[in-house]
């Protein structure tokens, strides 16, 4: 039976899982760069009535400036490659990719010192071994004239999603160190202020203004407020008795978003696909439980 953080985890896993799902629909209908400034316009209310109504105090200084501003930029650019991926191709393909951005983030750590263990080396490798393998087997996939399956579009998703898993852990880095300094309620609400400054300053240069007609306000709502929830699940199982539990668990949202992929988009997932995912989680598992 699952219980205590494990649980919370288990709830940021739904949560980011439908997120993610939510990101395609969204995507495709007013474009990703407009989905994108959306959610994190919203995500920055959710974010900011948090810190009003919870009391934390709000700890400012210009020192670790630099920490906040990169990880709003890697947020931003990450989760722009993920939207893109999980709209244009296939998000049995794009979702398994992006979350192995642990496997990134290992190596990263030595250059601040870390010295990972040899089995921390070993899961890395294993969880960009299922990487692969789960982009071998979309390959593999007949995908007749469904777009989302000609070889240019698989090729791009693929980098779109390594690209996105990448940026992921520099963002996670980065905002590690933050919250030593900031806490995690302002250094959540100072990324998603940094993405709308930049995606806003990107529409003002294009002289291009987003649209959004009222049917997508359901969608920007919905995802903005799965991505948020995911991270408060997360903060309360990591604030509970092994609270590394919470991650582990936490990594299996790559599923929820394969199984309503197959059961509402009717995407064709392949024995060799599961078996990537399964070792993606294990290994990401592994990471976090032993990090």
């Amino acid at each position: 039976m699952i219980a205590g953080s494990a649980l919370f985890g288990v709830g940021a896993a739904a949560s980011w899982g439908v997120g993610d799902f939510t990101s395609r629909f969204l995507g495709r209908s007013i474009g990703v760069p407009a989905a994108l400034l959306g959610i994190m316009v919203v995500g920055s209310l959710i974010a900011g009535l948090y810190i009003v109504f919870s009391g934390e105090p709000v700890v400012w200084e210009v020192s670790g400036l630099w920490l906040l501003a990169l990880n709003g930029l890697a947020t931003m650019a990450a989760t722009f490659m993920l939207f893109d991926a999980l709209t244009r191709g296939p998000v049995s393909l794009g979702s398994p990719m992006v979350s192995s951005y642990p496997a990134f983030a290992v190596p990263m750590t030595v250059v601040f010192g870390a010295r990972p263990e040899p089995v921390h080396w070993v899961a890395m490798v294993a969880t960009l071994g299922g990487v692969w393998l789960v982009a071998l087997a979309v390959y593999r996939i007949e995908g007749g004239d469904k777009p989302e399956y000609a070889p240019k579009v698989l090729r791009r998703a693929v980098l779109m999603a390594i690209g996105s898993a990448f940026l992921f852990a520099v963002a996670l880095l980065a905002a590690d160190e933050a919250i030593e300094r900031y806490g995690l309620p302002l250094t959540l609400l100072s990324g998603r202020l940094v993405s709308v400054l930049v995606l806003a300053a990107i529409f003002l240069a294009m002289r291009r203004a987003p649209r959004y007609p009222v049917k997508s306000w359901p969608l920007v709502g919905l995802l903005a407020v799965a991505d948020t929830l995911g991270y408060i699940f997360v903060y309360a199982g990591l604030a509970m008795e092994n609270g590394e539990f919470a991650i582990v668990t936490s990594s299996a949202y790559s599923v929820v978003t394969i199984l309503l992929a197959r059961i509402i988009l009717k995407e064709q997932v392949v024995p060799l696909q599961w078996l990537g995912v399964a070792i993606v989680i294990a290994g990401i598992g592994t990471l976090s439980a032993t990090g």
